[in-house]
């Protein structure tokens, strides 16, 4: 639990983030890669909205068993929202874009793992309570929903060119 808990603290996660944008883009995935950006970014600016608006405390040591006191807000896990944004945005460009194998299946199998563990992590560490990840899936969701929704609908009109996945034609040629 704790293993998965730190590849949502910085800098692990800024880095991973930032690698993964690049390296999509250089495979020739621009659109997703600033799809990515944009998953990334709009999930850090909404972790740190709610938090400022609801200024919930965090479990405390003489309620539950702390592993390690944090000094932020915890409405809503910001852990829980980014995988869920950011990684659920993966995990939808693996389903949509990479053929069927035995590498896509183990990705979106990882992926699906880490964004259901990282809600139970947090509660397990004592970080969190039950209703900061309940809210930070709901939220994340939604997020998630609206940056699916972009990439899908201003696609077409942005990156015309752009192969649907590497090495793929297009639909019109």
């Amino acid at each position: 639990m704790q293993s998965i808990s730190q590849l949502g603290f910085n800098p692990p996660a800024s880095v991973f983030v930032v690698l993964t944008i690049i390296f999509v883009y250089l495979v020739g995935l621009r659109w997703e890669a600033v799809m990515l950006l944009f998953a990334g970014s709009s999930v850090g600016l909404l972790n740190v909205a709610v938090k400022i608006i609801v200024h919930r405390q965090r479990p405390s040591a003489d309620l539950v068993d702390v592993f390690a006191p944090l000094d932020d807000y915890s409405f809503p896990s910001g852990h829980v929202l980014l995988f869920t944004v950011f990684l659920g945005f993966l995990l939808f460009l693996v389903y949509t874009l990479m053929p069927r194998s035995w590498m896509r299946t183990c990705g979106l199998g990882v992926l699906g793992l880490l964004i259901a563990l990282v809600g139970l992590s947090r509660v397990y560490l004592g970080q969190h309570w039950p209703s900061d990840v309940i809210a930070g899936y709901l939220l994340g969701s939604l997020c998630l929903a609206l940056t699916i929704y972009i990439y899908r609908k201003q696609r077409p009109r942005i990156f015309v060119n752009q192969p649907l996945a590497p090495g793929k034609a297009q639909p019109n040629d």
